[in-house]
């Protein structure tokens, strides 16, 4: 499957395809070890994964419609980080 090329990481990941996997690898292990530290080994293990089908879901639904592009996820963090910061 052709990349959509929004964000140009699209194209490095491509050309260098053993790196990305790794580096991609390291960041899933640090965010489930993190999630594991924060709420215990079986509530961080189910929320890591309901968290990466959710978010694996919305780059499905939303790649093909062109909608992930700096601005707007610069502006998704910019809400969450707004939201984050005044509810919690």
């Amino acid at each position: 499957m052709a990349a959509v090329d929004t964000l140009g990481l699209e194209k490095w990941t491509g050309v260098h395809k053993k790196a990305s996997q790794y580096a991609s690898l390291a960041l899933m292990i640090l965010s489930l070890g993190l999630s594991c530290f924060y709420w215990g080994i079986g509530s961080g293990t189910f929320t890591f994964f309901i968290l990466l089908m959710t978010i694996a879901s919305l780059v499905i639904l939303l790649a093909p419609l062109r909608l992930l592009n700096y601005t707007f996820l610069t502006l998704i963090f910019a809400c969450s980080l707004i939201f984050e910061t005044l509810l919690f």
